[in-house]
């Protein structure tokens, strides 16, 4: 069997990323008008508002949906009986001598995914947040497209990677 990456790190990633992110929506919160832009058109000019209090309800929302992925996923498929899990070479990786590792490593890169989803959305909650100290209100578009196209590298990846590790048996 291959080694089993822990999911040690990427919780404690994870785990700080969340206290980054409370810091951040805490000085955040203390520096935003009642309004803000929200949404951003072409060339990054603000034309969708929001109530500061909607805005971080929604943020909270989305992390929560980060945290599902990081703890959720994996205990769904755990959960599954092994005919609805659509995965090469199920019969492998799920005999009962092999799933507990198998188990293990989706635990750890749904983590890393959930770490990566997080530090995005941290991101681009700046980029809102420094937007609407600017008038007229702008998102550096450079910036968000940089750190969007970094998550979509960082996913496609991710997804390579997972289906490289189950399409090969280890002889």
């Amino acid at each position: 069997m291959r080694e089993i990456p822990s999911a040690r790190l990427p919780y404690s990633i994870f785990v700080f990323l969340l206290f980054v992110g409370l810091v951040q929506a805490n000085y955040q919160a203390a520096h935003l008008p009642r309004v803000i832009a929200t949404h951003f058109g072409q060339g990054g000019m603000a034309n969708g508002w929001q109530t500061k209090g909607v805005s971080f309800y929604t943020e909270a929302v989305l992390i929560l949906l980060a945290a599902s992925i990081a703890f959720g996923v994996p205990r769904l498929i755990e959960m599954l009986p092994v005919s609805l899990v659509n995965l090469q070479n199920k019969e492998y990786w799920f005999a009962p001598e092999r799933r507990a590792d198998t188990l293990a490593y989706f635990r750890a890169q749904f983590a890393w995914f959930a770490c990566a989803l997080l530090a995005f959305l941290l991101v681009v909650y700046e980029l809102v947040f420094r937007a609407n100290l600017v008038f007229p209100h702008q998102l550096n578009t450079a910036a968000f497209v940089t750190v969007l196209f970094t998550f979509l590298a960082f996913v496609v990846i991710w997804a390579v990677r997972l289906i490289i590790h189950f399409s090969k048996i280890p002889r």
